[in-house]
């Protein structure tokens, strides 16, 4: 198994454009003779869904490449490093966008237009800072209708499902801290993907709780079955064994009936569109699935791929202040609105996601790792002990030198 699984970083990267573009969509007046486009890019939850099963894999392949023990500690820290200072820089941004002006108000097109209000608050919600709470503490998932009504999707949109995924942290740091038996080994993904698969349960039973009282999509017992479908993705690539594929097939039904519901499409395609790409990461891609891994593969969704993160949470509020800034220069008009503000709409978040990756995320993460090795009995998840660096480094010079090594 390689370093980078490069066909899941172009998936990433396809996934981050699907939601960029789909966010825009329905803020564009599409006439009516291309209402198919809009139709096909309104299925942002199935792309965020593939989103929880590459979180899954991802966190369980890290984990796996440990020589020592990873505490709940320095996991928490390495994600926190990595995820929350992009998100608190979207969110203040996000804030700014809510207070400079309602953009129904000023594009008059958007008034009966139900999937535009579905993306973009109007005003403030209230109590505003109920809500503002909520998404600093990123609790916005546990919040039922009765206690915080939509309050997944209020300030920051795309921020749902970070909550949800650091309930998903949450639960593999306290796994962590549960086991205290060394290392985490390439096998342990089971235990793994069987909490998961239990608590996909627990969302289950808590839909039978009256409605007003039933968390909402981001309260991770609702997506719990996609994160262990990703985990036992793992389990089936790094070893391959019948006992896998039965782990595998079980985590795949699981989350389509969960979901069949909800929207039997997405709950169809996502098992399906991830499959394929986990067969284009094989290294004799069948013949009918090479020219999805050379789509994958292209430099634009590798490099897409790296910005993924920032993309995904800063492209909302960066598209609302366009909004707000052009629709004067427009006139109201929604073909020259279309015209100034579509490509803009997708050009300057990407740079400012490029941006943020660079000067705000990678420095970030790379430092919460350096934290973390100091905290606990050893060094992250892919990272040596001193001992055994020193121990490989040694064999490695015992091989290629023809001298002691001290050079005496």
């Amino acid at each position: 198994m390689t370093s980078r699984l490069r066909a899941l970083d172009g998936l990433r990267g396809l996934l981050a454009l699907y939601i960029l573009v789909g966010h825009e969509a329905p803020f564009l007046g599409l006439p009516a003779w291309a209402a198919w486009a809009g139709s096909i890019l309104s299925h942002g939850r199935g792309a965020v869904e593939l989103f929880f099963v590459l979180s899954g894999m991802v966190i369980l392949r890290s984990l796996g490449k440990g020589f020592t023990r990873v505490t709940a500690r320095q996991f928490l820290l390495t994600r926190a490093g990595r995820l929350l200072p992009v998100y608190v820089i979207a969110l203040l941004l996000a804030m700014v966008a809510l207070s400079a002006g309602d953009p129904f108000r000023a594009l008059p097109w958007l008034a009966g237009n139900s999937a535009a209000r579905d993306i973009a608050e109007a005003v403030w919600p209230q109590p505003w800072f109920a809500h503002v709470a909520a998404h600093i503490t990123l609790t916005q998932g546990l919040m039922p209708a009765a206690v915080l009504p939509d309050a997944e999707f209020t300030i920051l949109g795309p921020a749902w499902s970070l909550s949800t995924e650091w309930q998903f942290y949450l639960v593999v740091a306290a796994i962590l801290a549960y086991r205290r038996t060394g290392r985490v080994r390439s096998e342990d993904w089971r235990a793994f993907a069987a909490v998961m698969m239990v608590i996909g349960v627990i969302g289950v039973l808590l839909d039978l709780l009256p409605a007003q009282w039933q968390p909402g999509r981001a309260f991770l017992p609702h997506e719990a079955w996609y994160f262990a479908f990703g985990i036992a993705s793992h389990g089936f690539l790094i070893s391959g064994r019948t006992r896998a594929t039965w782990w595998w097939l079980l985590s795949l039904v699981g989350a389509v009936l969960l979901q069949w519901q909800q929207n039997p499409l997405t709950a169809a395609v996502v098992p399906l569109l991830w499959t394929a790409c986990l067969i284009c990461e094989a290294p004799r891609t069948p013949a009918v699935f090479r020219p999805l891994a050379k789509i994958l593969h292209a430099s634009t969704l590798q490099w897409l791929g790296r910005i993924s993160y920032p993309l995904y949470l800063i492209h909302m509020p960066i598209q609302r202040l366009l909004m707000l800034a052009l629709a004067p220069a427009a006139g109201r008009h929604v073909v020259v609105f279309s015209l100034l503000w579509g490509p803009a709409a997708v050009l300057i978040p990407m740079s400012a996601a490029a941006a943020l990756h660079r000067w705000v995320e990678v420095p970030c993460w790379q430092w919460s790792r350096r934290r973390a090795q100091h905290l606990g009995p050893g060094p992250l998840a892919g990272q040596p002990s001193l001992a055994r660096r020193q121990a490989l480094l040694f064999a490695k010079r015992s091989k290629n030198a023809h001298q002691p090594i001290d050079g005496g």
